[in-house]
């Protein structure tokens, strides 16, 4: 009888082939979900959508076909400072045959099916089994915000990409205390590139990492360190991006800083249920739209009010029993408590934010901030099944319902809204900015 002289390769062995399995099916889904955000996005721009500001949600899809396709190209604006550096994405499907509008959509799609696959390796990296992954990942994919910013041409599709990355690596991370700086550092330029803002949550998962495994003093020492080298690498790429608005902002510093200071979020603000009914709820199952008249002439579509066709309510109902439950299971979980933990903190401090940080009563806006994060903490409970026969069999059918109900609610939502806009009837030529 042989004995085994190196357990430790057979382990690591194994792992890798689990590894590559979950990969299979994290590649899998996402190429379903490419299928679909590709059909939408591309209906979506055979229309006007994606010629004009605000037609819905205050998005500004012409900007971002600009960024993809046109030129010469939008460089996106202070907010998103480094977004230009994915144009060549753009570019190569202009190259292969895409107009302008075609090519900024099927990014989008790229970016939201890529997304779909990282939901499924998140979920399998804290602990869930490959059944309630499947079912879970199925119910992200028809999410309301994930369907609308993978078919809208918008920087918000890549900067939930990008936090649902950052998110994966922590729990990694968190996991097998491995260090992976370059990962850590390209997720920090892509998240704070794409929408600076979002760099606030790439500093907690560094805190929030350090404070697992070290003291406070050094986990902050460890961050300031991360954060120090990040933003030396972010001022050569802004420099590199933006080196003419550079030599203008060096002439005359204060117009630049009073530049800066009018790009402030202005108008009506709501209060914290309202943005919180917003992220949590309508976020995920999209209500009927709102009509809001924007003192440009336009008549913008808007989710701001919990108001339900069909089956909507009925999801609705489901989704927030799922969400609570959800987040009861993370503190079920010692292994998945602390990512949980963090997740919780970095959603808090968001809902906090746009307290303040809000364009005229719009939120759906910035839905994709927290989409991820509210994803995370509903799927508590997955990880606490696991091994138990009955109860994962149970949690897999009841997700694959509520999946079911999600997307028998979004997708008529999500399909309609890509042909609501063949024609328009406005009283300013597209883009039509505001007066």
């Amino acid at each position: 009888m042989e004995t085994n002289t190196n357990p430790g390769r057979d382990d690591r062995t194994a792992d890798n082939a689990l590894l590559a399995t979950d990969l299979w099916m994290a590649a899998g889904l996402g190429a379903v979900a490419l299928t679909l955000y590709a059909a939408l996005g591309l209906r979506l721009a055979r229309g006007v959508y994606l010629d004009y500001f605000n037609l819905a949600f205050d998005f500004d899809p012409i900007r971002y076909v600009g960024t993809f396709g046109l030129s010469p190209a939008d460089p996106g604006g202070v907010k998103h400072p480094l977004i230009l550096l994915l144009r060549p994405l753009g570019q190569a499907l202009v190259f292969l045959g895409c107009d302008a509008k075609q090519a900024s959509v099927l990014v989008m799609a790229g970016f939201g099916a890529a997304g779909v696959a990282i939901a499924c390796l998140f979920v399998r990296a804290i602990g869930a089994g490959r059944a309630e992954a499947a079912a879970l990942t199925i119910l992200y994919a028809v999410t309301g915000t994930q369907l609308f910013t993978s078919i809208i041409a918008e920087a918000y599709g890549p900067a939930g990409f990008g936090i649902a990355a950052l998110w994966l690596l922590t729990a990694y991370r968190l996991s097998d205390r491995r260090e992976r700086p370059w990962q850590r550092t390209l997720l920090g330029v892509f998240c704070f590139g794409v929408t600076l803002t979002n760099v606030m949550q790439v500093a907690l998962t560094e805190l929030l990492v350090s404070l697992r495994f070290h003291g406070l003093m050094d986990a902050i020492r460890r961050t300031i360190r991360f954060g120090l080298m990040l933003t030396a690498i972010l001022i050569v790429l802004c420099a590199i991006v933006w080196h003419d608005e550079l030599a203008t902002i060096l002439a005359d510093p204060v117009l630049a800083l009073k530049q800066v200071y009018w790009l402030r979020t202005k108008g009506e603000r709501t209060g914290a249920l309202k943005v919180a009914e917003t992220f949590l709820g309508y976020s995920f199952i999209s209500p009927a739209y709102d009509t809001v008249h924007l003192p440009e002439g336009i008549d913008m579509l808007d989710f701001r009010r919990t108001s339900f066709t069909g089956i909507g309510s009925a999801a609705w109902l489901t989704w927030l029993i799922f969400l609570a439950s959800g987040a009861t299971g993370t503190l079920l979980n010692a292994r998945t408590r602390w990512l949980m933990a963090g997740m919780a903190a970095a959603l808090a401090l968001n809902i906090l934010f746009h307290l303040d940080f809000q364009f005229r009563g719009s939120l759906y806006i910035y839905a994709s901030h927290t989409h991820f994060l509210v994803f995370g903490l509903a799927a508590g409970l997955a990880p606490w099944v696991r091994g138990r026969p009955r109860l994962a069999c149970a949690y897999t059918l009841a997700v694959l319902v509520l999946a079911g109900l999600t997307g028998g609610t979004n997708l008529p939502v999500a399909e309609a809204f890509t042909r609501s806009f063949d024609t328009v009837t406005i009283d300013c030529p597209a883009p039509c900015t505001e007066r």
